[in-house]
């Protein structure tokens, strides 16, 4: 659990790596506890080197289970600058390898990013601009493209669900109620993003929906349709490109007999 910093956080020193674990470890415990926290894939994520992920932004818990799937390399943050406002949030979230991102076109965030990855080291991006405002996934920006582009790093796709019914972007506080589970699917040659910008950012994004929809998917089991609630987030994205891969549409959005109306929360 707590070893071999040098590989999983290269660059950091000893007591800052100590710090993350302690502080990955903890919450999720916690999210564990209350929210039964499964994550799947973490074997997909590299042992070595500089490591994109790019994962759906549903809710302020969301760093809890990427830091869970990603445990075995200490990952760094690029976080909008408006959560460094309180001093001792923004210390912490600093600690926690939190990049501040003052504009979409911040240089010096971008230059921080491709430190950490040049590093030998994780960077988690949410390429959406924000927290979603359906539960479902919002449209790329094209500054994912920029870092793929500049890095030339693997590129791990991670699909999140459950916390936009635990803490929607409308509620100051999370319910204490829900399930929270996390999937990282295979590395993705950076090459193959770059040679078709536009298509290379529609196909991730595919992607990182298609194993939240595996996990949207499991949630229902195992809750017996109680969560997540009935939305948007039950649609698949479909390709929209002549270059997505076909295999984009093998997964299906849940049919309706599996539905339960009791999928509303009280």
């Amino acid at each position: 659990m707590f070893h071999d910093f040098s590989r999983r956080a290269p660059g950091r020193k000893f007591i800052q790596a100590m710090w993350w674990d302690f502080i990955a470890l903890f919450c999720g415990i916690l999210a564990r506890i209350f929210y039964g926290m499964k994550v799947v894939g973490a074997h997909n994520i590299p042992r070595t080197g500089g490591v994109l992920l790019v994962g759906n932004h549903q809710s302020f818990l969301d760093p809890i289970p990427h830091a869970a799937v990603a445990y075995d390399r200490q990952t760094a943050y690029i976080a909008r600058s408006t959560l460094f406002n309180n001093k001792w949030f923004g210390a912490l979230i600093s600690s926690f390898n939190a990049i501040a991102l003052k504009e979409k076109s911040d240089s010096a965030a971008i230059k921080a990013a491709l430190q950490v990855l040049a590093q030998g080291r994780c960077l988690l991006i949410y390429p959406e601009g924000g927290r979603c405002d359906d539960g479902a996934i919002a449209p790329f920006q094209r500054g994912v493209a920029l870092l793929i582009r500049r890095a030339k790093v693997p590129v791990v796709p991670i699909g999140l669900e459950g916390g936009f019914d635990i803490w929607p972007s409308s509620q100051k506080l999370p319910r204490f109620a829900g399930r929270l589970e996390v999937e990282a699917g295979e590395p993705i040659d950076p090459e193959v993003l770059i040679n078709d910008p536009d298509g290379g950012i529609e196909r991730l994004r595919l992607a990182v929906d298609r194993l939240r929809m595996n996990r949207r998917e499991s949630i229902r089991r195992s809750t017996q349709g109680r969560f997540p609630a009935v939305g948007p987030g039950d649609q698949l994205l479909l390709p929209t490109q002549a270059n997505v891969p076909d295999s984009a549409t093998h997964h299906r959005p849940p049919s309706p007999q599996n539905i339960s109306s009791s999928n509303a929360h009280g």
